[in-house]
């Protein structure tokens, strides 16, 4: 343990090095001062936004999913002539390597290209899901659990469900076209995901996971696209404006233009103002004179809903009193 000075030492250590009895390192102290402050760096935290791949959102995205997912239904149902249900479970985003400490890498992936979007996208079919539809396919019976072995797909059993995930792609398009025009196209069909040179592991990418339900038989299908993928549709909603109709806002600009000319409005003519006190009101007899300090060829102001708006004369017109208008107050007048 180190030990630590008394006041006393402090003292004396302080004394000498005023009177240069100790040499202090000026140099040194100051390195180690640098070093220190090198070391110690400033980093920008931002709490109301996620940072990462996890923070990625695509707006109406789950509007996309929830169409393909009925669609697909609709797709498996006519194919197999048994009841199918295809619902949206989760719609995240991470990292690409969080993927892959997920899988299990028995199930069948397929890879997908989706034009003119690039990077495509893989649809994975989990082991349990795979290898019951490729017996329902093999005329096998869906009302009993599959039997799952402890390996992979093999070669043939890819190619006898590579006909049925393909019929996923035209569902696809479907969903998409809601906010993009697709063409979604099945590229191969594989069994070991980390073989497949998709994206690096640091590359954000949106999984949306659907439960896949056909009598008595359950699995799930996790659809992954990279967030490069997707960007161009995020940029397209962010500058996408509602077209507004011309002929509507003529016929509204008419209507509004219409029931301003006919609004009732407040004129009031001022031709002078001045400021009393209570006493002098108070003191007020008949045929007082109150001196308005101005003179009588002094134009008056035309006040409209209390803002000074015109000039004129007073004067009398058919036995009636009347203000000729001889000129506009500038904006921003004498009230």
């Amino acid at each position: 343990m180190e030990k630590i000075l008394s006041k006393e030492e402090i003292a004396d250590l302080l004394s000498a090095v005023r009177q240069g009895q100790v040499d202090v390192d000026v140099d040194a102290v100051g390195s180690e001062s640098a070093q220190s402050a090198d070391k110690k760096s400033v980093q920008s935290c931002n709490l109301f936004r996620t940072s990462g791949p996890e923070g990625w959102r695509l707006k109406n995205f789950d509007l996309v999913l929830d169409s393909f997912a009925r669609n697909y239904a609709m797709s498996l149902s006519t194919r197999f002539q048994r009841a199918a249900q295809v619902k949206l479970e989760a719609l995240e985003s991470m990292s690409f390597d969080a993927l892959l400490q997920r899988l299990s890498g028995r199930g069948a992936v397929a890879v997908l290209q989706l034009e003119p979007l690039t990077g495509g996208g893989l649809l994975i079919f989990d082991e349990q899901l795979a290898f019951s539809l490729m017996e329902m396919v093999l005329g096998g019976n869906s009302e009993a659990q599959a039997l799952i072995p402890e390996r992979p797909l093999s070669a043939i059993e890819l190619n006898v469900l590579r006909d049925l995930i393909a019929t996923a792609c035209p569902e696809l398009n479907k969903g998409f076209a809601q906010i993009q025009a697709i063409d979604a196209s099945l590229v191969e069909v594989v069994s070991n995901l980390r073989l497949l040179n998709f994206v690096d592991p640091e590359v954000g990418v949106a999984i949306s996971q659907f439960k896949v339900v056909i009598d008595n038989l359950e699995g799930h299908i996790t659809l992954v696209i990279p967030h490069l993928t997707l960007e161009p549709l995020q940029k397209k909603q962010k500058h996408k404006a509602v077209p507004t109709s011309t002929l509507q806002s003529t016929r509204w600009q008419k209507l509004v233009c219409d029931e301003l000319d006919n609004m009732e409005v407040k004129v009031e003519v001022r031709l002078a103002s001045l400021s009393l006190r209570v006493r002098d009101i108070l003191n007020f007899q008949v045929g007082d004179v109150i001196d308005l300090g101005c003179k009588p060829q002094t134009p008056v102001r035309i006040l409209v809903e209390e803002r000074p708006k015109f000039l004129g004369m007073v004067g009398v017109q058919g036995n009636k009193k009347a203000v000729r208008v001889s000129g506009r107050i500038p904006t921003g007048g004498e009230q």
